[in-house]
């Protein structure tokens, strides 16, 4: 067994399950570190010979409730991270603490997230509140020159906005492959944001509802 003591991810599960909107802080290492000691219990389970033996089947055990409390640990802090993106997305000042115990992969996410929740935010709330002005000018046809790039910078924004939804679910909800072809596993009161085709699937199921945070 290696001398370094191993990260007791059954504890930063169970303080993250307390903390039911706040993130437990981690190192910016801490999933590489998660990694290699998953790597280290997997090397020393292979070495032993005899399968039916006392430290195999307690290694066996060790592997089966890290990768399980790795996986809840993920799951947890990734719709913290959603429902955070949500929140800040609406102006509301960002908690620097939040995002300092986020690491390093996290930052990104919640990054990209904010950007697209608070880009699309701001496309919605320009097509509610449009200028009068704007309604009372004519649609006029456009010279053949302007047609093609206005066409595709439109459009393209359309597609983005109607990419994804952002939901709260309304029931537990097992594991599934999204149209973005990433794995989902949802819990009822989770707020996720998920691909168009599969947030209209739950909605029409009674299975979620679609939120817009107001603030």
């Amino acid at each position: 067994m290696p001398d370094s003591p191993r990260i007791k991810l059954n504890d930063i599960l169970r303080d993250e399950r307390k903390t039911r909107s706040k993130l437990v802080p981690l190192e910016s290492g801490f999933y590489e570190t998660v990694a290699a000691q998953i790597r280290e219990i997997e090397d020393e389970k292979r070495k032993i010979e005899d399968f039916y033996s006392t430290k195999y089947a307690i290694l066996e055990d060790e592997l089966k409730t890290a990768r399980k409390a790795i996986d809840n640990i993920v799951e947890r802090r990734t719709a913290k991270i959603i429902n955070l993106a949500s929140i800040h997305s609406s102006s509301k000042p960002k908690e620097q603490k939040e995002i300092d115990s986020m690491t390093p992969g996290e930052r990104e996410f919640y990054n990209k997230l904010l950007q697209l929740m608070t880009g699309y935010r701001s496309e919605l709330m320009d097509r509610i509140f449009i200028k009068k002005e704007k309604q009372a000018v004519p649609l006029q046809p456009q010279v053949s020159q302007e047609t093609g790039p206005k066409e595709t910078f439109s459009e393209g924004k359309k597609d983005i906005c109607k990419e994804y939804i952002v939901v709260r679910l309304l029931k537990d909800i097992p594991t599934f492959v999204g149209a973005d072809g990433r794995n989902y596993t949802l819990a009822k009161e989770d707020v996720a944001v998920l691909s168009a085709v599969n947030a209209k699937a739950l909605i029409n199921r009674n299975a979620a509802i679609q939120i817009s945070v107001k603030r």
